[in-house]
């Protein structure tokens, strides 16, 4: 628990955005799971959010941002090759997670996001039969992901 105080105290601003994203990927969460769907409005405010963050507090070089947004951007181009196979909301929160964590917080979390996916569906598989046409929301991966990339900030 030290650690963590440590970290909003030493972190401030950056602390609190982390906590403020977090509240809004657990309410997109809920959202996902409920409707399938994701609130334009919420994405709309999040770009305005992620890009002001990052202009005005944010990453330490904007090619970090450039190139956090274009990993996002590789999930719209898979969403329109798939037929939103993964939706379009998922990956335009990509594309604003991208712009607001920059390149390599954003890896590591697209990177446990898809393992918790791939538990999530072996698990699934496990306990019931896992159908054709059966999907997962992604949202709550993406949360999962976040809040273990958030964890390596604080505790590496």
């Amino acid at each position: 628990m030290w650690q963590i105080n440590e970290y909003i105290l030493a972190n401030g601003t950056a602390a609190v955005s982390r906590i403020i994203c977090m509240g809004i990927l657990a309410g997109l969460s809920v959202a996902d799971v409920r409707c399938r769907k994701i609130p334009g409005l919420a994405l709309i405010l999040g770009s305005i959010m992620a890009v002001g963050y990052t202009f005005l507090v944010g990453v330490s070089h904007i090619w970090l941002a450039v190139g956090g947004f274009l990993i996002g951007f590789l999930f719209v181009l898979l969403s329109r090759v798939t037929g939103e196979q993964l939706g379009y909301g998922d990956s335009w929160l990509l594309c604003v997670l991208g712009v607001y964590l920059g390149t390599w917080n954003m890896l590591l979390l697209l990177f446990a996001a898809w393992m918790s996916v791939a538990l999530a569906a072996m698990a699934t598989l496990a306990v019931c039969r896992f159908r054709r046409g059966m999907t997962l929301p992604m949202i709550p991966f993406i949360t999962i992901g976040y809040v273990i990339m958030w964890a390596d900030e604080i505790w590496l």
